[in-house]
């Protein structure tokens, strides 16, 4: 239900305002691009996250949810990249190599990681509409 939402919305949202200029194209591909690397950067948060609090003993329910929500981030991740006509092996080594990135994070300072992270990965992951939003309005401003 959820990938249909998103790939409505976007589509609805862009695919109308894309044809009206080249300026609007170039803030439909930003915020793809943008939305995309959210996904990536939270499912290596989710997952990050899951086996720092598996490790620590943390309760099971609460593994459970951050690897329920990795998964999510996971498929939107792909999905995205498959609508914008990335490699899926692309795909792959650009999430295995967030992933690493994230751990070396997490091993110097996990806090900073999730304070970082947390509140927008659940807000992605629960109302991809707010993210995109904030997407079209940054890339209304930066593009000319």
């Amino acid at each position: 239900m959820k990938k249909i939402l998103l790939i409505i919305l976007i589509s609805a949202t862009f695919s109308l305002h894309a044809n009206e200029n080249a300026k609007e194209k170039k803030i439909a591909k930003y915020v793809m691009e943008n939305i995309q690397k959210d996904y990536v950067n939270c499912y290596s948060f989710y997952k990050v996250a899951a086996e720092s609090f598996k490790k620590a003993g943390k309760e099971k329910q609460l593994i459970d949810s951050l690897e329920e929500s990795a998964d999510v981030a996971l498929k939107y991740n792909y999905d995205l990249g498959e609508i914008m006509g990335l490699n899926p092996e692309v795909m792959a080594q650009m999430t295995k190599d967030t992933v690493n990135n994230f751990v070396n994070l997490a091993n110097k300072d996990f806090s900073l990681l999730a304070k970082k992270y947390g509140l927008v990965c659940k807000n992605l992951v629960e109302n991809p509409e707010e993210r995109t939003n904030y997407w079209e309005d940054k890339g209304k401003k930066l593009i000319k």
